[in-house]
């Protein structure tokens, strides 16, 4: 019985896990739009943070429904590895105005729209902000009432199409599907 406890920690070890990623729609000028892009289109790592700011090629997708959007639990494929969708919508930038360094935020999901969590930068990661106003437009200015430390008036700069995906896909063999054949083999 040893053996086998030891076996199954081991494998949940070494056998990796589907990462949490954001990636971002780059196509100029395009804003938010949930329709899929076309294969060839770049995309850019918001998350996990050691590759932000790396981009990737649209190689193939998966629009399982035929309707052309973007859904949950459909498959894109970005530099020949399957990844699964779990969310989409849009990124927003914003500025403080006379800052250098932009804050990437996107809405929270049942709240009025005047609650966002702050995507980038890392350390501030799930940060939750309250404006005055739904964010709704390029060039549109808000204030932001909470938290302290982002209170005041921000520049909205740019509004784009992102995807969170788990890592990996259903289309490609998961990690619990290797452990049964692991065990499998083992058995038999």
């Amino acid at each position: 019985m040893r053996t086998f406890v030891t076996a199954v920690v081991l494998v949940a070890f070494v056998l990796p896990a589907g990462a949490f990623e954001i990636f971002e729609l780059n196509v100029p000028g395009r804003g938010y739009d949930p329709s899929w892009p076309p294969d060839g289109s770049s995309w850019h790592t918001i998350r996990p943070p050691e590759a932000y700011c790396t981009d990737g090629l649209q190689t193939d997708h998966d629009d399982q429904n035929g309707d052309g959007v973007i859904d949950p639990c459909e498959n894109i494929q970005i530099d020949g590895v399957w990844k699964h969708v779990e969310w989409i919508g849009p990124t927003i930038t914003i500025f403080r105005p006379g800052a250098r360094e932009p804050v990437l935020v996107e809405p929270i999901e049942g709240s009025r729209q005047t609650q966002y969590h702050i995507i980038f930068p890392p350390e501030a990661f799930c940060v939750i902000i309250h404006t005055d106003q739904p964010i709704v437009q390029v060039c549109q200015y808000i204030q932001i009432l909470e938290p302290p430390e982002y209170a005041g008036e921000w520049h909205v700069e740019e509004i784009d199409t992102n995807i969170h995906t788990n890592g990996g896909s259903p289309v490609e063999h998961s990690t619990w599907s290797q452990i049964k054949s692991w065990f499998q083999n083992l058995i038999n």
